[in-house]
């Protein structure tokens, strides 16, 4: 279950970049760095901000496909990994736009192998591992604008003695009014 942490946290640093277009990945290594996903967000200029405001975040469990693990089980993911919530988004988080989110969001755990965004149309693959887990590839693909985000969130690899898996979920995320005093 920790792998999906790691895709929401992109997708939420992802809320609202409409920018002019671009693959972080400038050196061509494979790898998107931090300061390459900073360099992406900072060329977008105030395109790339989302509006401060009350955001109303919905992940929904499309599908798995985990030949180890018997139908209860993949019921009881959907039922646990689908959620609704609500949050506020700062005059002063709106402010660090996308790129400084999406640098907190890399840790050890996590490489992100491409990054890109054209106009509304953001593409991004990375590599989650955990401990004792093996790796996940992890791919999001969607729209964004500064008041609402729709992503999918493709995920394969391995999940401890359950083998190989597969799963979709998609998020969506959208402006719902001010902040709460």
């Amino acid at each position: 279950m920790k792998y999906f942490a790691a895709p929401a946290i992109a997708a939420f640093a992802l809320t609202a970049c409409g920018s002019p277009g671009g693959d972080a990945d400038t050196d061509g290594d494979g790898t998107v760095t931090a300061s390459e996903a900073r360099a992406l967000a900072e060329a977008a200029g105030d395109t790339i901000r989302p509006e401060p405001g009350k955001y109303r975040a919905s992940m929904t469990f499309v599908s798995a496909d985990i030949p180890g693990a018997p139908p209860q089980m993949q019921d009881m993911m959907a039922s646990s990994m689908s959620n609704t919530f609500e949050f506020c988004l700062t005059p002063e988080m709106a402010e660090q736009g996308f790129g400084e989110a999406l640098q907190e969001g890399q840790d050890d755990s996590c490489t992100i192998s491409k990054l890109n965004i054209d106009d509304t149309d953001v593409d991004m693959a990375m590599t989650c591992s955990a401990e004792g887990q093996g790796e996940m590839q992890i791919a999001m693909t969607g729209t964004v604008s500064p008041t609402r985000s729709e992503m999918n969130v493709m995920s394969e690899g391995n999940m401890d003695e359950l083998g190989n898996a597969k799963m979709e979920m998609k998020l969506v995320q959208e402006r719902i009014g001010e902040c709460d005093a």
